[in-house]
């Protein structure tokens, strides 16, 4: 037997994430849905606006984008300005005093230049800039990630929350009913046709069920103050999702989606694109040991308002030309950061391996999970049919004195345990499902099957 699930697709544009879930027939905890309960778009729109974690993380990543820019733009040109202002003195004293005479005068003197640099061949300045490039590109994917973590959390705190109010509503209506069972039991007594066995099994399994729901109780309310943390904001109702309402399933096969995850998963691409980071790096320290060549054009302007000859000078060099250089010896330094951008480079490749293979993993291991997930709630469905059949036909058998009352009892159980379980599942798979569209990194529509 197959279930129809609804169709819920998401899509990331820009810094907005919209997520937009198809479904029917919603209802509260106490009865007809509340138009103040809240909904998952309104959750995850709360959440964009007031995660701290997520902004401090898109902050951090938009930092290194600008560290990446200023990289990238080392190797562009540089003009700089500069002037100084000095008091001088000089003093002239001729080998032969018969033909010149001694001179000496204190003048004041200001100076501006202007240079001009623009590197011609500087493979570490042009392995800078392509380090700057990819540490760009990690940024996007940094921010791109801290949205996709957070969708991911308000999708389970939200779904989380509803799964422990469906926990919660069973475990009261099964201490509703065995409450009854107690004072039915109590009536039998008085009539003469039950036992203080039948009693003390009714009186056991009831008090189990008010622990039960004790601690269901507390599981909600700290499911519903960890959405709360997330969102901002009290919470008070939720939007439910109908269990009869179809969910989305996935086309295609496995292989589909690990080939979709290779190219798009984002925390597989961060390390590839921190790979090409580290061999940009690695290159340019090896750089240091080759020459670089630049052109430069220098202006000076000198204007001094006194001289040895009793008037001031005014003189302008113009210079243009090209430039090489060699660093011969660094002490060593050089050689150290060489061999220490070798073995960066190596661990960014080895985490590049290490990704894929996690990726795989949770790629065929949510894979599974998901189709195995739709099988469960088949399975439950008709547990919770059967269990429920079984309990109606032992309730029968139990007024006509055929059953006892723990039999009663047995099966009120089995159908409870069964319910909470089928009631349950549909929310572990919307996890799931939310967790594989993370994993693949793609924005196909799911399929309704």
């Amino acid at each position: 037997m197959r279930r129809n699930l609804s169709s819920l697709h998401f899509m990331i544009v820009g810094k907005s994430v919209f997520v937009m879930c198809v479904c029917g027939g919603m209802f509260s905890l106490l009865g007809a849905q509340s138009s103040s309960a809240l909904t998952l778009e309104e959750a995850i729109e709360l959440a964009f606006e007031s995660d701290a974690n997520t902004k401090a993380e898109i902050y951090a990543a938009k930092a290194q984008h600008a560290d990446g820019l200023g990289a990238l733009t080392g190797y562009g040109p540089q003009l700089s300005v500069s002037g100084s202002y000095m008091s001088s003195s000089d003093e002239l004293y001729p080998d032969n005093e018969e033909e010149t005479e001694a001179r000496k005068t204190d003048f004041n003197e200001t100076e501006l230049t202007v240079s001009f640099r623009q590197p011609l061949v500087d493979l570490e300045k042009a392995s800078i800039a392509a380090k700057g490039v990819s540490e760009m590109d990690v940024a996007k994917l940094l921010e791109k990630r801290a949205q996709e973590d957070l969708l991911l959390l308000v999708h389970e705190r939200f779904y989380n929350a509803l799964s422990a109010k469906e926990k919660l509503r069973i475990s009261q209506s099964e201490s509703d009913a065995l409450r009854q069972q107690v004072e039915h039991a109590k009536d039998r007594i008085t009539l003469g046709f039950g036992t203080i066995t039948d009693q003390y099994d009714a009186q056991a399994r009831y008090r189990v069920s008010q622990a039960t729901e004790i601690s269901n109780k507390t599981s909600y309310d700290n499911a519903i103050k960890a959405l709360e943390e997330t969102v901002g904001q009290p919470v008070q109702l939720l939007d439910e999702v109908d269990q009869d309402s179809p969910l989305s399933s996935l086309e295609g096969d496995l292989e589909t989606w690990l080939l979709s995850a290779t190219e798009n998963n984002t925390d597989l691409s961060i390390k590839r694109f921190q790979y090409e980071a580290a061999k940009a790096d690695y290159r340019a320290k090896q750089s240091r040991f080759l020459p670089t060549m630049s052109a430069f054009a220098d202006y000076t302007e000198r204007d001094s308002d006194d001289g040895l000859f009793g008037y001031g000078e005014e003189r302008t060099e113009f210079d243009v030309g090209v430039r090489l250089d060699l660093n011969l010896l660094a002490g060593g330094t050089d050689a150290a950061a060489t061999v220490a951008a070798s073995k960066r480079k190596l661990e960014a490749r080895e985490r590049v391996n290490a990704a894929m293979r996690t990726m795989e993993r949770s790629v065929s291991s949510l894979w599974g999970s998901l189709n195995n997930t739709v099988l469960l709630m088949d399975a439950y469905q008709l547990a919770v049919e059967a269990n429920e059949n079984s309990l109606i036909a032992t309730k029968s058998s139990y007024t006509e004195g055929v059953k006892t009352l723990l039999d009663v009892l047995n099966a009120q159980q089995d159908y409870y345990r069964a319910l909470g379980q089928y009631k349950t599942t549909k929310y572990e798979y919307l996890i799931l499902l939310q967790r594989f569209k993370q994993v693949v990194g793609s924005e196909k529509t799911f399929m309704q099957i």
